[in-house]
């Protein structure tokens, strides 16, 4: 059976108690995000147990933010649970010791790491919603577009007549992005967006 994200959070959610036991053992048994989890929480400082703790926190808040609908899939569900385990780890970190003497650079690091992350991860869902609006055609084309491709390989892969055209439906395309993003000015603003240059 192919363990998905979508599974995982069915699972999380569900109110079958082996369900859910199921869905965490996953988290706890995967040796490469345990891997890295002590490796970072040890790089910063922290020791050996301090892993532990800081591992069943975040598993204790990924379960809350499934449950309350919190991860909306802008990244693999891993990828989450390995943010959340950087904020679960600066919240540890505080209560050890007084803020005042938490290292100002390790501070500044986390925090601006943590929402970087969370920064590009919301980007990227916002605009893949956008793209989800339009068809499939112009879907395929501007995923292309924004990966470099060039109009002469767009042309072959999408089967078109020519590169000319390709260049005519990508601009037509990205006209298409252009009217969902100003009928939706809310995307365009958490974006920060210049609709001038979409």
């Amino acid at each position: 059976m192919e363990i998905t994200d979508q599974l995982l959070i069915e699972c999380i959610k569900s109110s079958d108690s082996r369900k859910r036991n199921w869905a965490f053992y996953q988290f706890y048994s995967d040796e490469k995000i345990r891997s890295w989890a002590r490796a970072y929480i040890q790089n910063q400082g922290g020791q050996l147990e301090d892993v532990e703790d800081v591992f069943q926190e975040s598993i204790i808040v990924l379960d809350r933010n499934v449950r309350e609908n919190r991860f909306e899939g802008g990244s693999a569900l891993m990828t989450y649970f390995g943010s959340i385990i950087k904020w679960s780890w600066l919240t540890y970190k505080r209560k050890q010791k007084p803020f005042s003497e938490l290292k100002a650079e390790l501070i500044k690091e986390n925090v601006e790491s943590i929402e970087n992350d969370f920064i590009k991860e919301e980007r990227k869902s916002l605009i893949n919603f956008a793209i989800s609006k339009l068809d499939e055609h112009c879907r395929k084309l501007l995923s292309l577009y924004k990966l470099d491709y060039s109009m002469k390989e767009i042309k072959e892969l999408l089967n078109i007549s020519s590169p000319a055209l390709a260049k005519k439906q990508a601009f037509n395309c990205r006209k298409k992005l252009r009217a969902i993003f100003l009928d939706n000015p809310g995307l365009s603003g958490a974006l920060n967006i210049d609709l001038d240059n979409v």
